[in-house]
């Protein structure tokens, strides 16, 4: 039996070059736009570095050494207390941690629940984990970072190709898709903690990434019986069952995304060549194609926090771009990003705006609102694709 390696990979790297700073002390324009400008202070310079890049991630947030608008921290062992005194945001704020990582990943959502009261803005950093594909090894293995990126793991070490990795809800486990057994594709789970990893399905054929809805059951796609089809198993893989059915050889279902109460999925379907997003019954039954406004449109995946609305892919003039669907208005509205690189297979965060997504061989943190783009994960980890969000659900 093999059992999964758990190590960091890196820590802290430098995250700040002072020429990569904007210096902008005029308060009125970037507030207009709902943006604050803000200086970090911390007693801390370790912690002081990890909020400061966690926070430069927002789209509503502004990093700047200049600004009257001052975040100080201050750090006692595993607590801290943030606090800000400029007359557009008071606030002081207590938080603990149980290392070190997670100090930093509350802090920083202290510092922004604290900035963006006006705006209503939500927490962002503790309660979103990243799992994702690198090729740093060279071959295909899984990993999961922070908004910070101040802890890296990785997670399988096979040399052998896994991919899709999404989380369980309730985010104490992963599911992944990997052939090192037998050279097949099967799908396995790992708790991250060098568990043994295990088979949760034997079903057979080319499989997609096992999707896990609110009561724990998942679902995934598979070419068992001779068309990509959609199955439900129960959360360890039992009694897994085709549930919507693809009419021919030439049509391809995938990607099924759960709705927050468990009832629908969303999911890719249609011709090989021109695939759609779809609507079903968790339980089957008719499919329900959704207007997008684009011939080619996949990787749907509902958002966590406002439940009729979706992010997709789409290709644009050869270009995949990222969608926002409200299907409450039918309104698909682009996230506008300045970069011309295609970006892809988005997931979202705890705060039901931002999104971790691929683009080129990295990974990026897009703010869905505003476009602001930052790359989340450092050259160090080489090529790194499909990224899965855990966030908390509400209780």
């Amino acid at each position: 039996m093999r059992f999964l390696s758990l190590f960091a990979v890196f820590l802290v790297s430098p995250l700040f070059a002072a020429g990569n700073i904007q210096v902008d002390t005029e308060i009125d324009g970037p507030i207009s736009r709902k943006i604050m400008p803000v200086a970090v202070v911390s007693d801390d310079p370790v912690l002081g570095g990890l909020v400061q890049f966690a926070l430069s991630t927002h789209g509503a947030i502004q990093i700047s050494p200049g600004s009257s608008v001052k975040v100080r921290i201050g750090r006692s062992g595993l607590a801290a207390v943030v606090a800000c005194d400029s007359p557009l945001c008071t606030f002081t704020t207590n938080v603990e941690g149980k290392d070190e990582h997670q100090l930093a990943l509350r802090v920083a959502d202290a510092a922004l629940v604290g900035l963006g009261r006006r705006w209503q803005l939500k927490p962002l950093f503790a309660d979103t984990k990243v799992a994702f594909v690198s090729r740093r090894t060279g071959s295909a293995e899984i990993y999961v970072t922070n908004l910070a990126r101040s802890k890296t793991l990785q997670l399988t070490s096979y040399g052998s190709t896994s991919i899709g990795p999404r989380w369980s809800a309730d985010g104490s486990r992963i599911f992944f898709i990997s052939s090192f057994r037998n050279n097949m594709p099967e799908i396995f789970s790992t708790n991250g903690m060098g568990e043994v990893a295990k088979v949760i399905t034997g079903v057979r054929g080319a499989l997609g990434a096992a999707s896990s809805g609110p009561d724990g059951r998942i679902a995934f796609a598979s070419s068992n019986k001779g068309t990509m089809d959609i199955f439900v198993a129960g959360p360890q893989g039992q009694a897994p069952t085709r549930v919507i059915k693809a009419p021919s050889t030439q049509w391809v279902n995938t990607d099924p995304s759960w709705s927050p109460d468990g009832t629908r999925f969303a999911l890719t379907a249609g011709p090989s060549g021109s695939p759609g997003i779809t609507l079903a019954s968790s339980t089957g039954g008719a499919l329900q194609r959704i207007s997008t406004g684009h011939s080619y449109s996949t990787e749907p995946r509902w958002n966590p926090v406002v439940p009729n609305q979706l992010i997709f892919t789409y290709q644009e003039a050869g270009t995949l771009r990222l969608g926002v669907l409200d299907l409450a208005a039918g309104t698909v509205t682009p996230v506008t990003t300045k970069s011309p690189v295609s970006i892809a297979h988005a997931s979202w965060c705890a705060d039901g705006r931002h999104l971790v997504a691929a683009q080129g061989d990295w990974l990026v943190v897009i703010d869905s609102v505003t476009g602001k783009v930052t790359r989340l994960t450092p050259s160090q980890l080489g090529d790194c694709s499909a990224p899965d969000c855990w966030t908390r659900r509400a209780e």
